[in-house]
């Protein structure tokens, strides 16, 4: 992790409210920036990471990912380190919000092409989404992954994951049949 993203993660794990503030009052500017630093001031964790949140779905996408990338990864490890620490959280807040900020992180590091990051980082991420029970983004995460290894050419690792995918989910979602699809092509057959 670099700097900018530990100094992130100390900030909403263990700094005060003016702090959280600070961190976020240095990004660009967006356009819900100042209600992110009026969440960010809250003593409630759970509020305080809904700023760091919104902060960081802010900029998703824009033209600067790797700002993106250390906003979303931070964001997941302070979920984390939250739920270590409280649960779940109100309405199991900081296993939604890892789950989008694992989505975000993921989006980042495929903008710039960084396969074998989104490789390591879901090989952590995944395990501890679905031992905490997150659902909202495990499908998408688990794309990406199959998808990764697509791009760095492991075709056998790309179609051991996607037979591992329950058919139920494969049948309900249409990317899995184009998934399967660009592994019979890079396997050099075609259906």
């Amino acid at each position: 992790m670099g700097s900018k993203t530990d100094e992130i993660i100390r900030a909403f794990t263990e700094g005060s409210p003016s702090e959280r503030q600070a961190i976020l009052a240095a990004m660009p500017p967006t356009m819900t920036r100042d209600v992110a630093i009026q969440l960010a001031a809250s003593d409630e964790p759970s509020i305080a990471v809904v700023g760091l949140d919104q902060i960081t779905a802010d900029h998703v996408g824009d033209r600067d990912p790797e700002l993106c990338l250390a906003l979303a990864t931070a964001c997941y490890q302070v979920c984390r380190c939250l739920y270590q620490d409280h649960g779940a959280g109100p309405a199991q807040v900081y296993v939604n919000t890892a789950g989008r900020s694992a989505h975000f992180a993921v989006a980042a590091l495929r903008s710039l092409s960084r396969y074998e990051e989104v490789l390591q980082f879901l090989d952590s991420a995944l395990p501890w989404l679905q031992s905490a029970d997150h659902r909202s983004h495990l499908t998408d995460l688990m794309i990406a992954r199959i998808e990764a290894h697509l791009h760095l050419k492991h075709r056998d690792e790309a179609a051991e994951l996607l037979l591992a995918v329950p058919e139920e989910l494969r049948s309900q979602d249409v990317r899995f049949a184009s998934l399967r699809r660009r592994v019979d092509l890079a396997a050099g057959r075609c259906r």
